[in-house]
């Protein structure tokens, strides 16, 4: 474990170098490969593989040159620790078409070559199913090997495959994802470690860890696709509009709803994460957790939203509508008795005055009644998502806020752990606070 702790300071000191690179960088690559060779030599020298016993034929293995090399140390000074002490694994590069696998992302078997492997099996009796891969410093616990090369060959296949979305290893793959793109050039340390065991082997590969998938250009075009239709669709039709009553005459156009803004911003980050998530790991089957949630308010905002639009257009509609039939009734009825020939029959004189005087009464009751709105336009995008008819309302400036502050952190939640975040409770109740006070205040606002 020495060796392996020497050899992880070595990889973050190479780490750091790189990032602190300046303008003579490629002499710091220079002498940093030039340390890192010497370190490896060193650790030979060591004893590094003193514990590590080959197969029956060396030459077969995918270790082949390892082994080489240490049978050359074995010559040149004694073997260290006691020679009962049983033999160890090591993770090499390995020769090819055998080597460790160099390159390796989700989908994809992973090639291990492991010096001792041979010896650790069949002489010490140990279980190979026990063996799990170690990258980055995060150990794979539930993906078993798929393949055992044949004995002289020692080495190990994995497939990267995750069967579960809640699984520790797909929370372990994010990790190693990320610490790829934080590293120089993607590359990590690879090992091997046993199962629910904290014991990591020793290695001196790396292997580069894609940050981000081999489509990721393909995905960012759709993705500004989709965002660019969304915008113009929003700006040319009614889509993210809603007005009470009539629509204005073309050009002009209703302002924009709050409530279904809110709800086209969570419709586009939700099909975006899920694009994204099943292109970066292979699986079709993402888990919503509290997502659902956080969909179920917005669209509860945006209905409850129309429901009390409707309903004040109702209340409008149902003062007004009645008198307006009633006094088309009677001037109607009205022209009909004025246009009998005179003399009218008392019958038709008494009906004529009783209609007259209830005209005036409509006509009285409709001016007491208000105005009927002028179809509403839209005053800007900002403007009609914050205005409530009376200016900038806080209740819609705080939906806002709570929409953006959550959309953030759900970007870079999906981002960083490439699953669908898991909102805290209290989060999702304040929310719902929020949109719940936005469709409460909606009762006395004005036509914008």
């Amino acid at each position: 474990m020495r060796h392996q702790k020497d050899n992880v300071a070595e990889f973050r000191y190479h780490k750091r170098a790189y990032s602190n690179e300046g303008c003579c960088w490629p002499m710091k690559v220079f002498f940093l490969q030039l340390f890192r060779v010497a370190l490896i030599a060193a650790s030979l020298d060591l004893g590094s593989f003193a514990n590590v016993a080959p197969p029956p034929d060396p030459n077969a293995s995918c270790a082949s040159a390892e082994y080489q090399q240490l049978k050359g140390v074995s010559q040149a000074q004694p073997q260290s620790g006691p020679a009962s002490e049983p033999s160890t694994l090591m993770v090499v590069a390995g020769r090819k078409p055998l080597n460790t696998t160099q390159q390796i992302k989700m989908g994809q078997q992973v090639t291990v070559c492991i010096m001792g492997l041979h010896d650790w099996i069949y002489k010490q009796k140990r279980n190979p199913d026990t063996l799990r891969l170690f990258i980055g410093g995060y150990l794979l616990t539930k993906m078993a090997p798929t393949a055992v090369s044949p004995a002289n060959q020692e080495y190990l296949n994995f497939t990267l495959q995750m069967d579960s979305a809640n699984s520790d290893d797909w929370k372990s793959w994010a990790a190693i994802v990320d610490a790829a793109r934080h590293s120089h050039d993607n590359q990590l340390p690879i090992s091997i470690g046993i199962a629910d065991s904290r014991y990591i082997f020793e290695s001196n590969s790396v292997v580069t860890v894609p940050a981000y998938p081999d489509s990721w250009p393909w995905l960012l075009g759709a993705f500004a696709l989709l965002l660019a239709a969304l915008i113009y669709f929003a700006a040319s039709t009614d889509l993210l509009r809603y007005v009470i009553g009539e629509k204005p005459a073309m050009p002009k156009r209703s302002p924009y709803s709050l409530a279904l803004v809110q709800m086209a911003c969570w419709f586009y980050l939700v099909v975006a994460a899920y694009v994204y998530i099943c292109v970066s790991t292979h699986q079709i089957h993402i888990p919503m957790g509290s997502v659902l949630g956080l969909l179920g308010i917005s669209s509860t905002t945006g209905l409850a939203a129309v429901f009390v639009d409707k309903q004040k257009e109702a209340s409008s509609k149902g003062q007004r509508t009645p008198l307006l039939a009633e006094r088309d009734a009677l001037k109607a009825r009205i022209a009909e008795l004025m246009a009998i020939a005179p003399p009218l029959s008392p019958a038709a004189e008494a009906e004529l005055a009783a209609k007259k005087s209830r005209l005036a009464e409509v006509e009285a009751a409709l001016s007491q009644l208000p105005p009927a709105p002028s179809p509403s336009t839209t005053k800007g995008f900002i403007t009609d998502i914050l205005n409530d008819g009376d200016g900038i309302s806080f209740h819609r400036f705080q939906i806002v806020v709570w929409t953006i502050v959550l959309a953030t952190v759900f970007v870079w939640a999906v981002y960083r752990n490439m699953s669908m975040p898991e909102f805290d409770a209290s989060l999702l109740t304040l929310m719902g606070i929020s949109s719940g006070t936005y469709v409460g205040f909606k009762f006395p606002e004005k036509p914008k």
